[in-house]
């Protein structure tokens, strides 16, 4: 857990945000370390984790996770995280392509007009099945390799969709890539969808003028507040970071060493 990051989010350790959706953009850089933090802040802060992990195996994230001080072996056992193993079924599925075990909840998205019913009603099982007072999250990483899988974006969205409205007093945090160069516009399009829905969203972006070993990308903040006339409107906060091995050094844009 990065404490100057629960700083720059007006999260209070004490009292962690409960029906809330955190939404990750991460462009030509890596975004996982905010995945880490929620993982982190979370489980420290007594809630119960559902986490569902497409991106990398539990081993991974659990190796991180011991360098942040964080057991994460004992925190399943105990009851008070869930690891639902996307990676081993995403890589069941592009082994056995549509023969794979009944069991495996991505083979839905491989039959015609595909769909994460299953994945859905797995993750919606895992959440049911606990009882937090220190509430429940819901961690996704990461939502766009279901599209490397072929499921549809819109496919997506609604998953998306229904785990914010079947289980509305637990916090969403998922993230998701999206690299404007590779023209990727159905994953544009979903990008845009899911960052009106999100009540805080975080852009992490690389340098725009390169590549730099004491800067490692930017950080944008953006709350989604209540507006008089306009709806709703973002608040912004933008910062450069870099990545530590046990946290996050968090600046203001152009006030690092490496930029002065």
């Amino acid at each position: 857990m990065f404490s100057e990051l629960n700083v720059q989010l007006n999260i209070d350790t004490s009292s962690l945000p409960k029906g809330s959706f955190f939404l990750i953009n991460e462009s030509d850089v890596d975004g996982s370390f905010l995945i880490h933090h929620f993982l982190s802040a979370y489980l420290k802060g007594g809630s119960t984790v559902c986490f569902l992990g497409l991106a990398q195996s539990y081993s991974h994230y659990s190796a991180v996770a011991h360098r942040l001080g964080l057991d994460l072996n004992a925190a399943k056992d105990s009851g008070q995280l869930h690891f639902i193993d996307g990676l081993n079924f995403s890589l069941e599925l592009m082994h056995d392509g549509n023969e794979g075990t009944q069991q495996n909840p991505l083979l839905t998205t491989r039959i015609k007009d595909g769909n994460t019913k299953d994945l859905y009603c797995l993750v919606k099982e895992k959440l049911s099945s606990v009882t937090s007072d220190g509430g429940t999250l819901l961690l996704i990483d990461d939502l766009s390799l279901l599209a490397s899988l072929g499921v549809k974006p819109q496919q997506i969205d609604q998953f998306v969709q229904y785990c914010l409205a079947s289980l509305p007093s637990n916090t969403l945090v998922t993230l998701i890539h999206n690299d404007p160069r590779l023209d990727d516009e159905e994953l544009s399009t979903l990008a845009t969808h899911l960052r009106h829905r999100a009540d805080t969203l975080l852009l992490v972006e690389g340098l725009s003028s390169g590549y730099c070993k004491d800067v490692h990308g930017q950080l944008t903040i953006l709350h989604q507040t209540s507006g008089d006339t306009a709806g709703c409107r973002r608040q912004a906060k933008a910062l450069h970071y870099k990545v530590l091995d046990k946290t996050v050094n968090l600046f203001p844009i152009g006030t690092s060493a490496a930029v002065l």
